[in-house]
């Protein structure tokens, strides 16, 4: 068979696996939309509007590259999760594919020149199940090992060229524009020009420095030909490679240099600078995040521990794979002392690009910042296969039926993983917002019900994107009049006099059994489910006109204007255990205001905030926000608040909002100097 067909069957064989474990039961996991995924995908939709930019400045800032790649799938697949979904699966069975291109230029001069390690680290990575979750869901991170792939790969084509006396300039200017493209994709991208400017520094005085004796390496390979010193001997074609991805990156340079504070603003919030999360020891901190994010690959149970990016817990290598790429690293290590290139770029890999993992210490160990270290990591147990077959060259069948006995195994375990364990789990349903996309889907077959939705988060993206569809920049500013959002934890908006409502409840958010407590509450006429993994994804529940007149009656009367848009007109307190009581408010809404969230303050004692004597108090936000409120509305709201069964019953209630922006009292008529308003303290019911 010649080296052609070898390499047409081996790249069919990875693009097949690799296929697989990226697209089986895609429409099932994960499921939901992780707000993350969606709020890339309403950045999107801004492209689509016509507001392209090369960096987006929300949630601490993203790179605009991937935002156009999720507008031309929502262009092609409509908006949905497949949408967001379809970019990462294809980048990553393109990075399983230049896996292999990688590692036949890598070794093409070594005795492993060959199909084997470059076939065994590309199957390595089409199973693994990092890649494989990485490959699944829509965020950016994962262009970064496929850029990087690509820019090493071209990169040693042109070295290799280098080593026959053969211009290498077009393989190094395709290496440069990978260069420049992956820091469009990823923040942790801006690392990889870094390290192969750091291997060449290194690789000259190697390639200089003569060979000594004859070191044998027991499970090393020879290398049958030395690289010369490429920045010597390639010194203009590699300028041209840095040259080519400084040009590719400079949109987005230009963009940082209008706008410094865009360049590390989310590594500011992370980093090992920053004394507020850094703490009064960084370098003990330094030391806990290297130590956490080594240990991810090999420990056991020492693996990132969010839902959102691995099996909690789970190692990137099971045992056998650790070993081996212990043993990689090894060879690698025993073959740089034999001046050999290709070793060292692999040794440099892992290092390296671990390094924002190192830097980031808001929280470790942590996967998504180490995807550069991709594919570097499986071209050493790949290493150490091809070590073991070179040595077992007269039994190769029984050296073949190990690795294949390795790869097999190692699929199999993320197999399990990730579509029987991490997938199915309730956990993994609710850090993807299987209940929020649940919601959007109801309504979806209802798209003339007018509802009460009840999230966790105001407006949640998941939501935004699945049901209202809405550009990033106007996601503030829109207003669905069939869709009125709230936090059915601590309220609960009430329907205009003699109208019934009905309210969706995701899993995070509600109904507070509480509001069995309230006077005047009879309890929701009708309910339904929909199912989740853990329980009730959604709860739809209906309130009957006569139900919502009992439930505004029931409380104590008040007439305290906050705003012109806002009035208490009721309040109640009930014992909610032997040590907690909850106070019941009922508001009266006039019309929407500008976002402006409202913190609400309760203490109660014998004179409360007018003498400083207090037995309780406890604060929250008024989870309604005043571009919710509607005119002649009525919102009921709920605070817990700690208090001893032997606290007196009689005294006041002292009550304040404050404008959470600048925590500033709003002023009643009747208010003290600081904003307090005080009301009989009723005896809570027993």
């Amino acid at each position: 068979m010649s080296q052609g067909q070898k390499d047409i069957l081996a790249l069919a064989l990875i693009l097949g696996v690799s296929l697989l474990f990226r697209t089986w039961q895609l429409d099932r996991f994960p499921p939901g939309l992780f707000g993350d995924e969606a709020t890339n995908g309403l950045d999107a939709l801004d492209v689509l509007a016509g507001r392209p930019q090369v960096f987006f400045p929300a949630n601490f800032g993203r790179e605009g590259l991937h935002m156009a790649v999720l507008a031309l799938a929502i262009r092609a697949l409509e908006v949905t999760p497949l949408a967001l979904r379809l970019p990462s699966v294809l980048a990553g069975v393109g990075t399983a594919l230049a896996t292999y291109w990688l590692g036949r230029e890598l070794f093409a001069r070594t005795q492993l020149r060959g199909v084997l390690v470059p076939l065994v680290a590309a199957l390595l990575l089409s199973t693994s199940y990092w890649h494989v979750h990485f490959s699944r869901f829509g965020i950016r991170g994962v262009f970064t090992p496929l850029m990087t792939t690509l820019a090493f790969a071209a990169f040693w084509r042109g070295a290799n060229r280098v080593a026959q006396g053969r211009q290498p300039w077009p393989w190094f200017l395709i290496s440069g524009l990978f260069l420049g493209l992956g820091v469009h994709f990823y923040t942790a991208s801006r690392l990889v020009p870094i390290f192969l400017a750091l291997f060449l520094l290194l690789q000259w005085p190697l390639a200089r420095k003569p060979v000594r004796g004859a070191l044998q390496i027991p499970l090393g390979m020879a290398v049958l030909e030395d690289y010369p010193p490429l920045l010597r001997a390639a010194f203009w074609p590699v300028m041209a490679l840095f040259a080519v991805a400084a040009v590719v990156f400079a949109p987005l340079g230009l963009y940082f240099l209008r706008s410094p504070g865009s360049l590390t603003q989310r590594a500011d919030a992370v980093s090992l600078f920053n004394p507020e999360v850094a703490g009064d020891n960084p370098w003990l901190r330094l030391g806990q995040a290297v130590v956490a994010n080594i240990a991810q690959f090999f420990v056991p149970g020492a693996g990132d521990p969010a839902t959102f990016y691995n099996l909690p817990g789970r190692p990137v290598f099971d045992l056998v794979l650790a070993l081996l790429a212990v043993a990689g690293l090894v060879i690698c290590a025993l073959w740089v002392i034999r001046r050999s290139s290709p070793h060292l770029f692999v040794l440099l890999w892992f290092p390296v690009l671990l390094v924002p993992t190192f830097l980031a210490v808001d929280r470790f160990p942590t996967l998504p910042r180490a995807l550069g270290v991709l594919p570097g990591i499986y071209l050493l147990p790949a290493l150490a296969l091809g070590a073991l077959a070179l040595r077992m060259e007269r039994r190769r069948w029984l050296a073949a039926l190990a690795i294949a006995l390795v790869v097999l195994w190692h699929g199999t375990l993320t197999w399990r993983d990730y579509f029987t364990r991490w997938g199915p789990a309730a956990e993994t349903f609710d850090a993807f917002e299987g209940d929020v996309a649940a919601a959007a889907d109801w309504l979806a077959a209802r798209p003339q019900e007018d509802v009460y939705l009840s999230a966790d988060i105001y407006r949640h993206p998941t939501f935004a994107f699945v049901h209202e569809q809405v550009p990033l920049t106007g996601i503030l500013t829109y207003q669905d009049p069939l869709v009125h959002f709230f936090d059915g934890r601590s309220v609960l908006p009430l329907p205009p006099a003699g109208q019934p409502a009905t309210y969706l409840f995701t899993h995070n958010a509600g109904p507070d059994p509480l509001l069995e407590r309230l006077p005047g509450w009879s309890g929701f006429t009708d309910s339904e489910e929909v199912a989740g993994p853990g329980g009730p994804a959604l709860v739809i529940a209906r309130l009957d006109a006569a139900a919502a007149a009992a439930t505004a009656s029931g409380l104590r009367p008040a007439d305290i204007s906050f705003e012109p848009n806002l009035r208490l007109t009721g309040y109640g307190i009930e014992r909610a255990g032997p040590d907690e009581v909850v106070v019941f408010l009922l508001w009266h809404t006039a019309q929407p205001e500008a976002d402006q969230p409202h913190g609400l303050q309760i203490q109660a004692g014998p004179a409360a905030a007018a003498t400083g004597e207090q037995f309780a108090q406890a604060s929250a936000e008024l989870a309604h926000r005043a571009t919710e409120w509607v005119p002649g509305g009525n919102v009921l709201s709920w605070l817990r608040v700690p208090m001893p069964a032997s606290a007196p019953q009689a005294g006041v209630l002292a009550l304040r909002l404050v404008n959470q922006a600048n925590g500033v009292p709003l002023q009643p008529p009747d208010a003290d100097g600081e904003g307090w308003i005080l009301l009989p303290l009723p005896e809570p019911s027993p």
